[in-house]
């Protein structure tokens, strides 16, 4: 009599738990993969979001200062470095722009804007960045201000820092230079 031998097809026990141990390897690997991508990515939106809000800041700024005169700024706390810039703008009202830190775990704030028809009178302040903002620090650096004797306009840098990712404490400073098409001495005389 002749033997059949009867093959018997599948895995081994063995064989299953390479074959799963493998796969759950893979998938984790890719979805750690895709979870980065996912926080990158919204990083990468919020960054963008934060630029475009300092971006159109610095630009409403630079707007009204080019028609500004009498810029006027408190002692400067770093020889030419200001936190706040005060000056004239195009319609005589005084105009008065500032950073105030907001509370928080990490030290960031807002650039304020006060417009008044007197210069001692600036009291309704109006946030003009969002809280989303992240700002570091608001710095004005003025060249050829009042009482310089220089027959130039001021030349007026502004500078914003930003975070550009806040658990590494990595920023970014943005910075616009703008100078008054009027002459600061013409209203002086």
């Amino acid at each position: 009599m002749k033997k059949t031998i009867h093959k018997e097809y599948g895995f081994t026990l063995m064989e299953l738990l390479v074959a799963m141990a493998v796969f759950l390897i893979v998938i984790s690997l890719s979805g750690g993969v895709f979870m980065k991508t996912l926080r990158s990515q919204r990083a990468i939106a919020n960054f963008s979001e934060n630029m475009n809000n300092i971006t159109l800041v610095l630009e409403q700024i630079a707007r009204e200062v080019r028609t500004g005169f009498e810029f006027v700024n408190d002692t400067p706390p770093n020889g030419t470095q200001y936190d706040k810039l005060k000056f004239r703008n195009g319609r005589g009202k005084y105009v008065l722009y500032e950073f105030r830190e907001v509370d928080g775990p990490i030290q960031k704030g807002q650039i304020y804007r006060c417009e008044s028809f007197q210069e001692q009178t600036c009291d309704e302040f109006d946030a003009i960045t969002s809280l989303d903002a992240d700002i570091k620090q608001f710095k004005i650096y003025i060249k050829n201000k009042n009482g310089d004797n220089i027959h130039r306009p001021p030349l007026i840098t502004i500078a914003v820092e930003t975070y550009i990712d806040e658990a590494s404490d990595s920023t970014l400073t943005l910075q616009t230079s703008v100078s008054s098409r009027i002459l600061d001495y013409d209203y002086q005389n």
